[in-house]
């Protein structure tokens, strides 16, 4: 992932040579919650975020933006045979964690509650 990111003619913003940056969104529609997820989370990542988000129906849209392949939890990186191929076309052990950590602190300001 890191040559297609460096090689790509989208000309993808970087932080250092091992964090980037991408855009999520959180949007708030009357009683409607929609977080946009950067890629494609597994689904634990996203029953918890639909559960921390404060809308009284929460919507999760994946594959947004610039749609950085799988995005896992920490321990599900590299955890066992059937999430190879997950685990090698995502960005890395921490996006779950980081994804997580930015969403939970946009809910919490941007929520009406």
């Amino acid at each position: 992932m890191k040559m297609i990111i460096k090689l790509s003619p989208l000309e993808y913003s970087t932080v250092d040579e091992d964090h980037l940056e991408t855009t999520v969104n959180l949007v708030n529609i009357g009683n409607s919650q929609i977080l946009t997820i950067p890629g494609e989370a597994l689904p634990n990542i996203g029953f918890f975020l639909k559960r921390k988000m404060t809308g009284k129906h929460n919507l999760l849209f994946g594959l947004t933006n610039d749609a950085f392949g799988y995005i896992l939890t920490q321990v599900d990186w590299n955890s066992f045979e059937r999430y190879d191929y997950v685990s090698e076309t995502g960005l890395g052990e921490m996006t779950g964690p980081i994804f997580i950590r930015e969403a939970l602190s946009m809910i919490k300001e941007f929520s009406d509650h």
